[in-house]
């Protein structure tokens, strides 16, 4: 297989952007990604992905692992302590994690998921 490249740059294309799925409250954040690609052996999934502020319930219960390339914020998992990130920082969710996003400033993450 050939390697697959993601690139993040002035001109990347991103779909148009969509609420999340379960707000907490107002404001609602906003979502969109770019360069998304799922592939079917393994079952993955990676690409760019951005968000506006707000506080929303996590979705993905895959395992996913996240590179922050800018902004911050907080995940506060069901089971756990406070997980503070900014730019620069990387996350592992294992399969299941559950909890709260926290986007204090709009995020854009590279993201690699399987499961």
């Amino acid at each position: 297989m050939t390697p697959i490249v993601t690139r993040l740059a002035a001109n990347t294309a991103f779909s148009l952007s969509t609420p999340v799925a379960q707000p907490l409250g107002e404001p609602i954040s906003q979502t969109r990604t770019a360069a998304s690609q799922a592939l079917e052996n393994p079952n993955v999934a990676f690409g760019i992905w951005e968000c506006t502020p707000g506080t929303w319930r996590r979705q993905v219960l895959q395992a996913e692992y996240s590179y922050f390339i800018s902004g911050q914020g907080i995940f506060t998992p069901d089971e756990g302590e406070a997980v503070q990130f900014q730019a620069g920082d990387a996350i592992y969710f294992a399969p299941k994690t559950t909890g709260v996003w926290d986007i204090r400033e709009t995020v854009t993450k590279h993201y690699f998921i399987v499961g």
